[in-house]
């Protein structure tokens, strides 16, 4: 019997320190999907949660499925197996509803989780992954969630990670007019960051790995090559990371450097005169060239000893900036962790829809339990079939051969007459009880037949006197 199982950690039982750690990439996906060692296999892998899905005909440990999930992030299966969740049977079902209908997210009802499954489903699916199990569980939860989405509010009131990013900046800065906005990576994540903060200024700069990618968005920001994003991090308003990568992006160290060019406070030692004016002006040219106009203060100049306010919010995972820049003066850094702070406002709201989502997904959930338990019945059913079908042919072959004499075609019209009354049995005791009744009742029915079964055998085997 096959059976779905799923061992995971999300931002409800780890902190984003430890989950980053569990950062599985793409080639290490695909790898892992390509040479299951599981009948079927589904990774999910976002900013607030990794997930392994496997659908077994053998009993899988939740020690075994853990112990894989950290083989493929490369980390200590003693040292964190204690961040981890397992989930067998019908568990999985509820849990991989939820999950995909944003119920289970850091902002309830968010639509980025449902995209996020579509991708990693799709890429299951296209290397041979997945098989009828899996397939028919994400399909029906991407098809729950659809209906959620469509015959709800639950998503009007948008509540995904970009939308609580913009909550934040929101309540940092009063009015974003005249500030600047830079944002680096402009994948999903970043280009939903981007919709938000085109609505309240038009002062942006963005940058992606790939130059290119920025540029399609000339018309309403200002790209900034990547390799060159210090030139601008030290002046925006606003920084908002979303960038895929492995080691931070924005350092501490670099990052006070990139400060220092505008605010005297970030300098160690203001007098060190020549001894970085090369670095200086070229980062005053780029400012001026991007429009950021820096104004280097001269050594009579009257010092600003208090830095204006910066926010730096990373939505990466693994984090895109070391966290320690929230240590600098006037620095405020915000990670996804810190977004769940400020979900309140909406979750009231959006508790009112709840009730109706919840309803739509026990459809769901139901529709997919009684497929998965016909499914087993279907096999079941199956097996039976076969036993008459492999009973009507030694049963034949018995009358055959106490009728030597008989032609071929006789013979030949004798197993046939035997196969086609196996055949009929078993659409008239079998498959129409099937179709007829609900996969509990054709169980019972079935360990009737098996239990018939057993003492026919054992009194055909009995000696007699």
């Amino acid at each position: 019997m096959r059976k779905i199982y799923m061992a995971g950690m999300s931002h409800k039982v780890a902190e984003i320190a430890i989950r980053e750690k569990f950062y599985i990439t793409m080639d290490v996906k695909t790898e892992a999907l390509t040479h299951s060692p599981f009948d079927e296999l589904l990774i999910l892998a976002t900013c607030n949660r990794t997930e392994v899905y496997v659908a077994s005909d053998r009993e899988i440990t939740d020690g075994e499925l853990v112990r894989y999930v950290c083989g493929l992030a490369r980390q200590d299966y003693d040292d964190f197996a204690k961040f981890f969740y397992f989930k067998s049977g019908d568990d999985v079902a509820h849990h991989v509803m939820n999950v995909c209908a944003g119920l289970d997210s850091v902002a309830m009802g968010e639509d980025q989780i449902l995209h996020q499954i579509g991708r990693a489903y799709e890429t299951a699916h296209q290397l041979n992954a997945t098989g009828n199990t899996l397939n028919k569980l994400f399909q029906s939860a991407i098809h729950t969630t659809k209906r959620i989405k469509t015959e709800t509010n639950l998503s009007k009131l948008s509540c995904n990670i970009p939308f609580l990013a913009m909550k934040q900046v929101q309540k940092t800065f009063d009015d974003l007019e005249n500030r600047t906005v830079y944002i680096v990576g402009l994948g999903e994540m970043g280009s939903l960051m981007l919709k938000y903060v085109q609505e309240n200024t038009t002062k942006i700069f963005a940058s992606s790995k790939t130059f290119a990618n920025a540029e399609k968005f000339a018309d309403v920001l200002t790209p900034v090559k990547f390799e060159d994003r210090y030139d601008v991090l030290g002046k925006c308003d606003v920084v908002i990371l979303c960038s895929a990568c492995q080691e931070p992006i924005v350092t501490k160290d670099e990052f006070v450097k990139a400060l220092a060019l505008y605010h005297p406070v970030y300098r160690e030692d203001n007098s060190e005169g020549e001894r970085c004016k090369n670095e200086k002006d070229h980062f005053y040219n780029r400012a001026e060239e991007l429009g950021l106009h820096a104004a280097p203060s001269s050594e009579g100049s009257s010092a600003v000893t208090t830095p204006s306010k910066r926010l730096i919010i990373d939505l990466g995972s693994p984090r895109n900036a070391e966290a320690s820049i929230g240590e600098l003066p006037g620095v405020e850094y915000v990670c996804v962790d810190d977004l769940e702070k400020i979900v309140s406002e909406n979750r009231r709201l959006r508790m009112i829809e709840l009730d109706a989502a919840q309803k739509i997904l026990k459809e769901g959930l139901d529709e997919f339990l009684h497929w998965n338990r016909m499914d087993e019945v279907s096999k079941q059913i199956h097996l039976h079939a076969e036993k008459m079908l492999t009973t009507a042919n030694e049963e034949s072959e018995k009358l055959l051969r106490s009728m030597p004499e008989l032609s071929e075609d006789d013979r030949h019209r004798i197993q046939m007459m035997y196969e086609r009354f196996a055949k009929k049995m078993a659409n008239d005791f079998l498959y129409k009880v099937k179709s007829e009744n609900s996969p509990e009742d054709v169980q019972v029915f079935l360990k009737c037949l098996d239990s018939k079964s057993s003492h026919a055998v054992h009194d055909a085997e009995s000696p007699r006197n």
